[in-house]
């Protein structure tokens, strides 16, 4: 699929439960570790050095569809499906092989640091629809 971002994660033995099954909210942070490299992917590393902005999930929606397992190499992907003035969605799914896990909308608001909305700077907001086309 076009300007989707993939990422590689294996599962280990402190993502599970007893049971050897991901906890539910280790696919929250295997896609934020995702959207994270994403952006150094495309070349916003120096993203966390900065101080006019921050990103902040102001929603988010998932869809748990299969167990994801201890020792699984799972692949989770990130793509840009909307951008609006002060935010933007990616659509978010987790793989083992051809296997859909889990998939989800998250939508990211731009604040300023001291919490308010703000307009996306205008590189990320190229960047962004960019990856749309």
């Amino acid at each position: 699929m076009a300007n989707r971002f993939d990422f590689n994660i294996r599962v280990y033995i402190e993502d599970t439960d007893a049971g050897g099954i991901v906890y539910h909210a280790n696919h929250i942070r295997y896609m934020e570790r995702t959207r994270t490299e994403w952006l150094r992917a495309s070349g916003i590393d120096h993203y966390w050095h900065q101080t006019d902005y921050n990103f902040v999930v102001h929603k988010i929606n998932i869809k748990y569809h299969r167990p994801i397992l201890m020792d699984d190499l799972i692949t989770v992907t990130a793509r840009v499906i909307s951008c609006k003035t002060a935010s933007f969605i990616l659509q978010q799914e987790i793989y083992r092989d051809e296997i859909l896990l889990a998939s989800g909308e998250v939508e990211l608001a731009c604040l300023t640091k001291d919490m308010r909305p703000r307009r996306l700077p205008e590189y990320l907001k190229h960047l962004i629809h960019e990856q749309m086309e």
